[in-house]
């Protein structure tokens, strides 16, 4: 029982999250991961409000969880390389955004802060390259979104 309404906590968290509201999401996150820890998910979703917050640390620590649980989860290997890079990690965030973009090449998001922290490095041409790909990518979600809008 204790899984699905941790689910349902989550789902709720999701709903605020939505709405910009990530103070009321994060008290839905907690009771989540509290009732469920061995979901990533939940550790993922806490640490994207915290990053919205500004809980730069904090949000690592959700993302180190919750990747600790699934290695192999491309979407908090890109938060935590969102983290690092606003911790000025930028080693560290070059490192879990390629670790992401391993793990899912279409990953806009991860392709963009690598290419910021390429910069940072002094990696100008690297930069350009990885900023190109996150490009590409948002331009094809922009495609895909505006086929779904006209029904094809």
């Amino acid at each position: 029982m204790s899984e699905k309404e941790s689910i349902e906590l989550l789902r709720k968290g999701l709903t605020y999250a939505r709405r910009t509201r990530f103070r009321e999401a994060i008290i839905y996150y907690k009771k989540g991961i509290t009732l469920n820890p061995k979901n990533p998910e939940g550790w993922f979703l806490m640490a994207s409000a915290l990053i919205e917050t500004g809980n730069y640390t904090e949000a690592l620590a959700y993302c180190e969880k919750a990747i600790e649980l699934n290695p192999h989860y491309s979407d908090a290997w890109s938060k935590k390389g969102l983290a690092l890079y606003h911790l000025e990690r930028f080693e560290e965030s070059l490192f879990a955004c390629m670790r992401a973009t391993t793990l899912n090449a279409n990953d806009a998001t991860a392709w963009y802060i690598k290419g910021v922290c390429l910069d940072e490095l002094g990696k100008t041409e690297e930069a350009q390259d990885a900023y190109g790909k996150s490009l590409e990518l948002e331009i094809i979600i922009d495609i895909e979104a505006e086929k779904k809008k006209v029904g094809r």
